[in-house]
């Protein structure tokens, strides 16, 4: 299933499908809530239609308020209880322009809403958020929190059976334009895949709860299947506050610290390689360039030091690395295999989880709050972290190979990874560094 496990006007999945016309649907899905305002369960658009076909819960009516192209109509007295799974299917034709209300397999009467037309146009489908406009416009106050499931959809009405079926978890054909079983979707923003262990449709406030709460304490579930970047590279091609990448990684406390990277770029302003953060302590271990070209900036549970001096060229392969100790409080950084003076600082205390690690943004609040004014442009690889500190001859080998000694936290070589906007993963294509 997937989880949303906070408001906030950024969080959605996005659905694919190749299909561009509709004169007929049917789709259906499973949720869990406890909100107790307007909040949006399915929303696909059009360039034509913001609002192409959305299906959302309106609060101050008590009533579901379904669209399509545009037009709304109302459906009262649902049973809609919060705090438990919910199987609910939506229907309709534009032939005879009826649309009608399945949850938990009891049918709502038809009502027109419109007819004569079908939606054309390349869909952009999403759930979790509502489109306020084509792809985007979204308000946290519409925005889904809870949980979600066997989502399909169809280009044809189904029978009161086929629904009947659905809604009892019996054999059914699944949908052609999404297939749960075998569905194609990008997460955006922090939603979580969880398996969906719920028996009944009898599940509790309580339970529901405790479910969000342990993806809250782990925050280690995602979308992404940990794969081999041997000989790639992450590009960050524009200006953005919204464009990173988020490594997963299971560690969740940490003694020391050994980060390393490669990275090219010709940016003369300040800009973040680096950001982990917790939600105690936002800059519990970031690395930047600060202002001038020389001076590189850490940021070690939100306490800064400088290291001034350092030969970056723009334009160039740089291999980057930089070490923390709890115990000593001293931190270093290494460019090209050389190294820096050390530095204290004054925090001795562990880096404690749960951990949001994101590359090409600084997060100015957990997990998010990017500014574009700090935002990486260029490429960047061979990302591992390790959980102590290397040798000095371990990082000089890196700058030479960053595969001898692959990283115990993040390992380049089987990166579990989510890109958000417009990051391309791309073959790195370089001789030498």
């Amino acid at each position: 299933m997937f989880t949303f496990p906070q408001e906030t006007n950024r969080a959605h999945v996005k659905l694919i499908t190749t299909r561009q016309e509709f004169s007929a649907l049917t789709v259906c899905h499973r949720s869990i809530t406890d909100l107790k305002r307007t909040h949006v369960l399915f929303s696909m658009s059009t360039s034509s239609f913001a609002n192409g076909v959305l299906i959302y819960w309106n609060e101050a009516n008590k009533q579901f308020s379904p669209y399509i192209r545009d037009i709304s109509i109302g459906f009262q007295r649902q049973d809609y209880e919060s705090d438990m799974w919910h199987s609910i299917c939506t229907t309709w034709d534009s032939g005879s322009g009826l649309m009608q209300l399945w949850i938990d397999g009891k049918p709502s009467i038809r009502k027109f809403v419109t007819s004569g037309s079908s939606i054309k146009g390349s869909p952009i489908i999403m759930i979790g958020q509502e489109q306020d406009s084509y792809g985007g416009g979204f308000d946290a106050k519409q925005s889904f929190v809870g949980m979600m499931s066997d989502v399909h959809m169809w280009d044809h009405i189904l029978t009161p059976c086929e629904i009947q079926d659905y809604m009892a978890e019996m054999y059914f054909t699944p949908g052609n334009v999404l297939n749960w079983s075998a569905l194609e979707f990008q997460i955006v923003d922090r939603v979580y895949t969880l398996s969906h262990t719920t028996t009944t449709t009898s599940t509790t406030a309580t339970a529901f709860k405790m479910a969000l709460l342990l993806l809250l304490a782990m925050l280690t579930v995602c979308a992404a299947i940990p794969q081999d970047m041997s000989g790639k590279m992450f590009t960050f091609p524009q200006q953005t506050n919204t464009a990173h990448v988020r490594l997963t990684t299971s560690r969740q406390k940490l003694g020391a610290v050994t980060v390393c990277f490669r990275s090219f770029t010709d940016l003369r302003r300040l800009h973040s390689f680096f950001s982990l953060a917790t939600p105690s302590t936002i800059n519990q271990f970031m690395i930047q360039r600060g202002g001038s070209q020389d001076v590189f900036e850490f940021f070690i549970r939100d306490q800064m030091i400088s290291f001034v001096g350092q030969n970056y060229e723009l334009n160039t392969w740089h291999s980057i690395c930089s070490t923390w100790n709890a115990s000593s409080g001293l931190a270093q950084l290494w460019i090209d295999g050389k190294p820096s003076s050390r530095k204290l600082i004054p925090s001795k205390t562990n880096i404690n989880g749960p951990i949001i690690i994101v590359l090409g943004q600084d997060q100015d609040s957990y997990g998010g709050g990017f500014d574009i004014n700090q935002s990486f442009v260029g490429m960047m690889s061979d990302v591992h972290m390790w959980d102590y500190v290397l040798h000095s001859c371990d990082i000089q080998d890196y700058a030479g190979d960053p595969n001898l000694l692959p990283g115990n936290v993040l390992n380049w070589k089987n990166l579990e990874f989510q890109t958000v906007g417009t990051v391309v993963v791309e073959e790195k294509n370089t001789c030498h560094f």
